[in-house]
């Protein structure tokens, strides 16, 4: 039986956004600093993919994002890490259903914006980034 097509993308975008309690939490328990900002990348999609039992796992290059979430226009995934951007510099976003056999989405990682320390606390939330 052959594999569903693999969801198209139309754009990615990386927003800068206020850490979550969520996020804070997360990075305490690693025991890392506190970051001033999340990087939210959204990924739009050209059409959602139909509904299947079996998802697609969402690649940077080779490494596996742990979880994504749906948004109007697509999905997106959050990253604490501004080096995750500096490591994926210029990779391709891609996808896989078994982890062995990869569809390139033909789209690259957008590069993170850079924030200044000054700046953090005027960030966005990121409910309304995902507006």
């Amino acid at each position: 039986m052959p594999l569903p097509e693999p969801p198209k993308v139309a754009a990615v975008e990386v927003i800068a956004a206020q850490p979550t309690e969520t996020d804070r939490a997360a990075v305490a328990h690693m025991g890392a600093t506190e970051p001033k900002a999340v990087y939210v990348v959204k990924v739009k999609l050209k059409a959602k993919p139909p509904v299947t039992s079996m998802a697609w796992a969402l690649y940077v290059n080779d490494e596996l994002v742990s979880k994504y979430w749906e948004y109007a226009d697509g999905i997106y995934f959050t990253v604490s890490d501004p080096q995750f951007f500096t490591r994926h510099r210029g990779k391709q976003l891609r996808f896989s259903q078994n982890g062995t056999d990869f569809f390139d989405t033909g789209v690259k990682l957008a590069p993170a914006p850079s924030v200044a320390e000054d700046n953090a606390i005027r960030l966005p939330l990121q409910a309304d980034v995902l507006k």
